[in-house]
């Protein structure tokens, strides 16, 4: 009994089966068929030729210009102009010579000789006996006796040489000593702190040179 049903479902599955094959198959057929009948559509792109170029016209040609009239000059017959005769030149002038007249040459002028300048440095014996015994007065007069030399009952005399200029001393130094360094040096200091009188218009702007004696007298010793 179950084989006679089952006999039934066999054929009606293997007719679907048959059918669905069949069905395949036309399907694939109609596939192919497309692809034959279908038109193959080629796109052509088109160009646009280009413009010719525009022709220009040539410019007219100019016309030539009309011939000039021929002018005809009438020349007028000239008669000949004669010719001048030359006139001799006068002859030439002989100049009278001229006897040069001797100039006496004027004396020379004597020139006026500029008195010497006087000298700068005058010594000992240009300077005049009042302004040395002035100059002489300040330096004894700022003389200090040392008390060392004092209380050793020292006496004597340094002669010194300077240079005096508008009353400032200077280039003091010993031209005789005393036998004393403490006098001698008592002597130069006196030079240099002396109150010298003012240099005369005689001796303005000029340097003198000194050489005075400068004395150191004891207690009992009068000059």
């Amino acid at each position: 009994m179950e084989k006679t049903m089952n006999m039934p479902r066999a054929a009606a599955l293997a007719a679907f089966l048959e059918g669905m094959m069949v069905l395949a198959f036309l399907y694939g057929l109609s596939r192919e068929v497309e692809k034959v009948e279908k038109p193959q559509v080629t796109l052509i792109q088109l160009t646009q030729a280009p413009e010719a170029p525009k022709t220009v016209p040539p410019p007219p040609t100019p016309k030539p210009p009309p011939p000039k009239p021929e002018v005809h000059h009438t020349v007028a017959h000239q008669e000949p102009v004669p010719v001048p005769t030359p006139t001799p030149a006068p002859p030439p002038v002989v100049p009278t010579p001229v006897t040069p007249v001797p100039v006496t040459p004027a004396p020379p002028q004597k020139v006026a000789e500029a008195a010497p300048a006087p000298p700068q440095h005058l010594r000992p014996a240009d300077i005049s006996v009042t302004f040395a015994d002035k100059v002489r007065s300040a330096v004894q007069g700022a003389v200090v006796f040392p008390m060392a030399a004092r209380a050793a009952h020292l006496s004597g005399q340094t002669k010194v040489t300077f240079d005096y200029k508008d009353g400032v001393a200077s280039a003091a130094s010993v031209l005789t000593t005393s036998g004393n360094r403490i006098l001698d040096k008592a002597a130069l200091a006196a030079v240099h702190v002396a109150h010298f009188p003012a240099a005369t218009a005689e001796y303005a702007g000029r340097v003198l040179t000194f050489e005075i004696w400068v004395k150191f007298l004891g207690v009992d010793e009068h000059e």
